[in-house]
């Protein structure tokens, strides 16, 4: 196997790892937000939708080449409300 083969299965196996633990930590967040009383529920959602938002401007204003990505992964998180 090269050193680029390698470095290729490397990378795909680093990729499905951080896909792992961003369904893990988005798992466990959707978990904590059921767990809380309606209101505060909403209440929370609400703020971290504004979070998301503010980091999103935040990237646009540095002219980031991930502002695509990161509207893309935050839509898909909240298009699955499951809590």
């Amino acid at each position: 196997m090269s050193d680029i083969e390698k470095r290729l299965e490397f990378l795909e196996e680093t990729t499905e790892v951080l896909r792992m633990q961003n369904r893990v930590l988005s798992t466990a967040l959707k978990g904590l937000i059921r767990a809380l009383p309606g209101e505060t529920a909403q209440n929370a959602v609400e703020s971290i939708q504004l979070a998301f938002e503010d980091a999103l401007a935040e990237l646009s204003y540095e002219d980031s080449p991930h502002v695509d990505l990161f509207h893309d992964v935050t839509y898909s998180f909240f298009r699955e409300k499951e809590y």
